[in-house]
């Protein structure tokens, strides 16, 4: 019986101190709540449906705890999310992604770009975005150097 008990309280703490990772669609209201909390703005460019290092990024670095609790403490993020199949050039997601890809210099999926409250880039972060060692890396090093 203790070792239930034991069980059932490892169970819930872990699932009462897990907070969902807010992600926002609104440009205007990520900036505003990022000034609002003084965090720097996250940026994601993805196709979480059908690009595999997408998925590959979703599983490993977004999912993982370290992230998520980094994320919470530092950043507001904004994603921008391609859905597969018939993506119509003139749809809002794909006319959001056109213009972040062309204004970040985010050339490939998935895309991760550190931002500063106001929107302005401080870093498109580089190499396997699937690797939580990399993104925490580059996250840590360009918030501290700007």
């Amino acid at each position: 019986m203790p070792k239930l008990i034991v069980i059932f309280a490892l169970i819930f703490f872990q699932t009462s101190t897990a907070q969902e990772l807010k992600m926002y669609t609104n440009w205007e209201e990520t900036k505003e709540i990022a000034e609002k909390e003084e965090k720097e703005i996250l940026i994601i460019l993805t196709g979480s449906e059908w690009c595999a290092p997408c998925k590959k990024m979703d599983k490993n670095v977004i999912a993982a705890r370290e992230f998520q609790e980094y994320a919470h403490k530092n950043l507001v993020i904004f994603l921008v999310d391609l859905p597969g199949g018939g993506l119509h050039l003139n749809s809002k997601v794909y006319q959001t992604y056109a213009k972040f890809k062309k204004d970040y210099s985010a050339e490939r999926l998935p895309s991760l770009v550190l931002a500063e409250r106001d929107g302005k880039k401080i870093k498109t972060l580089t190499g396997k975005m699937f690797k939580l060692d990399n993104v925490l890396d580059q996250l840590n090093t360009a918030r501290h150097e700007n």
